[in-house]
């Protein structure tokens, strides 16, 4: 995932006239319209009070490509990654008199030969693009929700836009009764959508191919196959040649996967064709999305599967590992790492600056000007100072970057094996910033695979961590950092960064507190009978972000004209639940805590009060004007300037000295008193 630059994704639909029959019951149809199947239930007199609602395979289809817009287009906001990364839609199968119009026009950006067999030429009329192969933005997201069936994705009464009408071959035969030319049988169409996929990789814009210098990362390409049809090819000369269209999508560094969605009777078997249609990974990883034996989809399933391969976490950093002695060893390459974060926070979108004429986002440019005589300074013509010894000592970017340059053990970006040590040794406060994740990359030293687990394994064996020096880039500082043997099977080595002697604080003793038994007792009753029980990844039972989820949830309803969903906020406690199960334990550790001495309250007076009698008399002081109250209550006290907080407290009697934080905090005692002197 991390050898490559965008990552673009192609979605062939089948169009077959089975993928329009509504007999799939969704788990998650509780959030559904069921305006649709009031015909349903009213054919059959004998049906259960709460039946099912039923959609067709292309729904689901066509909800899933709808989510993965919005999903590409919110993960591109909050980690500003992404922004080349193209999504488009094929449908294939189609009825061909009505894909007359919208035949494909994908020239080769290479400009390759026009002909093409005549065969091929009938068949080309059988895909129509859906959706260009271009970044998400918002018409892309419209124009898939006029397709969208009513649904929590789709909020209004009606779908707009009929895709059975007009693309399905059992359209063509309701419409067209004189004649049957708007079928295309006997052929394989997705033979024919490999072909035309190709086709749009080739000519798509946002598609870049590795550069002659060899710098840049080429462009990773996957297809998504939405069907249920697992045999689409009538004859064995359909599946070769549709088999070897695949090996020639494979060999231009296209990855194929198929979401098999349920067929109306029997089980989808990929042995048909499949199997040999997909590269030995893909054949592993994807599975089939039924919730159980009787047909019941769960779509977040589907949505979740192939949206893991939408969300590929991309390395930071590509380092050797070199082991100790390896100066020793002329031309050693190392072992060749990959590193990932393990966790990367998800932000808002900043605001931007929009030109008022062109309409487009402005860039902010700083210069440092010379104060003498106005000219711009140049960055190498710039010099540090440092304070030190009461002085200040100058420091010119040459003598920093030797500086750097002499703390380090290469001058590339590298990690260094140090030494070893036990795992018991490892204190877990130490890391100083987030982890990270080593795996190694084959592709670039060949046999860094088999070393890596190999040093893997034997520190799992032995029990112990390694320490190591570790820096990035060419120009960075080093830093020390624990590997430590990741659990699972398949892991890499996690990256700890560690202090150095001078960054640890050491507690001092009288800092640690102190609890009787009867207290511990209490607590270990509260922790077990609180503790959440989840077998699974500790990841999966994180909840998601409710800032995130309410600020997204805005700019869609905004840009897209859906309703405001109502966002569940799963970080909030419980209360019922948690009294339900633990009230007694919870009643014992309080009863168990030492009580705190109630603090004596001594008796101030206040500088405002003999102003007010010696100035006023016994006129008693004003109300605090509203917009202060209003600021205090907003925390927005600080957004005053100094000269403001001065007069305000001038006319409160306050001392007026100080910097604006001692002024900021004055002015928030003041209207505090003020607020419960009157409750």
């Amino acid at each position: 995932a991390g050898g490559f630059g965008a990552e673009h994704i192609l979605l062939l639909i089948d169009c077959h006239e089975s993928m329009f029959e509504k007999y799939i019951p969704l788990l998650d149809d509780a959030d559904m319209d069921d305006d649709d199947n009031e015909e349903m239930e009213g054919s059959n007199n004998n049906a259960p009070a709460k039946e099912k609602k039923l959609f067709a395979p292309h729904e689901v289809a066509i909800t899933a490509a709808h989510r993965l817009l919005r999903m590409k287009i919110r993960n591109i906001a909050e980690t500003k990654t992404g922004k080349r990364d193209g999504v488009g839609i094929l449908l294939y199968g189609c009825n061909t008199k009505r894909c007359l119009q919208g035949k494909l026009d994908t020239s080769p950006k290479s400009g390759g030969d026009d002909e093409s067999d005549s065969d091929e030429e009938e068949e080309q009329h059988s895909t129509h693009e859906l959706l260009e192969l271009a970044p998400p933005g918002t018409e892309h997201i419209l124009k898939v929700q006029e397709c969208v069936p009513p649904s929590r994705d789709n909020k209004s009464n009606q779908q707009q836009r009929d895709l059975q009408k007009e693309f399905s071959t059992l359209g063509s035969v309701q419409n067209d009764d004189d004649d049957d030319e708007g079928v295309s049988d006997g052929c394989c169409t997705l033979r024919q959508a490999l072909v035309d996929a190709n086709k749009i990789f080739e000519a798509a814009k946002c598609v870049k191919m590795r550069s002659p210098s060899g710098k840049d990362l080429p462009d990773a390409k996957t297809i998504w196959i939405f069907t249920n049809q697992d045999n689409p090819c009538s004859s064995e000369f359909d599946k070769i040649q549709t088999i070897t269209h695949a090996k020639d999508l494979k060999d231009a560094t296209v990855d194929i996967h198929v979401m098999p969605l349920p067929k109306k009777s029997g089980e989808f078997d990929k042995t048909f064709l499949y199997n040999d249609l997909l590269s030995p990974i893909s054949v592993q990883e994807d599975v089939d999305c039924f919730a159980d034996n009787s047909g019941t989809l769960d779509i977040e399933d589907v949505l979740e599967h192939f949206g893991h391969f939408a969300r590929k976490v991309r390395k930071y950093a590509y380092v050797p590992l070199f082991l100790p002695g390896w100066k020793e060893r002329e031309g050693d390459p190392g072992i060749m790492l990959d590193l990932y974060s393990v966790v990367r926070e998800r932000k808002k979108p900043v605001p931007i600056t929009v030109h008022q004429e062109k309409s487009t986002a402005t860039a902010k440019r700083s210069s440092i000007i010379d104060k003498e005589n106005g000219g711009v300074v140049e960055k190498k013509d710039l010099h540090y100072f440092a304070e030190f010894c009461g002085g200040r000592v100058t420091l010119h970017p040459d003598d920093i970057a030797k500086l750097k340059d002499l703390s380090r053990s290469n001058m590339a970006g590298c990690v260094v094996l140090l030494g070893f040590k036990p795992m018991a040794s490892l204190d877990v406060t130490f890391p100083l910033s987030k982890n990270s994740i080593a795996f190694a990359n084959d592709s670039i030293v060949a046999g860094s695979n088999k070393a890596f687990y190999n040093l893997k394994d034997a520190m799992e064996r032995k029990n112990v961590y390694a320490v190591a020096e570790l820096h990035t880039r060419a120009k960075s500082v080093s830093r020390m950092v624990a590997l430590v043997p990741h659990r699972s099977s398949n892991g890499g080595l996690l990256i700890m960064p560690l202090p150095f002697k001078e960054d640890v604080r050491e507690v001092a003793k009288e800092d640690i507190g102190f609890a009787d038994q009867e207290a511990v007792d209490a607590a270990k009753n509260l922790i077990s009978k609180s503790t959440v029980n989840h077998e699974g990844n500790f990841s999966e039972m994180l909840p998601e972000n409710p800032w995130l989820k309410h600020f997204f949830g805005y700019l869609e309803s905004i840009s897209l004209g859906r309703e405001l969903d109502e966002v569940e906020d799963e970080t909030k406690m419980d209360v019922e639940g948690l009294l339900a199960v633990a009230r007694q334990q919870i009643e014992d550790f309080s009863i168990s805590l030492p009580i705190d001495p109630e603090p004596v309250k001594k008796e101030r007076k206040r500088k405002a009060d003999a102003v007010s009698k010696t100035s006023k008399g016994d006129t008693p002081m004003e109300d605090i004007d509203e917009e202060w109250i209003d600021l205090y209550k907003n925390d927005e006290i600080s957004g005053k300037t100094a000269p403001e907080l001065k007069a305000f407290l001038k006319s409160r009697g306050e001392r007026v000295g100080g910097k604006k934080g001692e002024l900021v905090d004055r002015v928030n005692r003041v209207i505090y008193d003020h607020i419960f002197s009157k409750k």
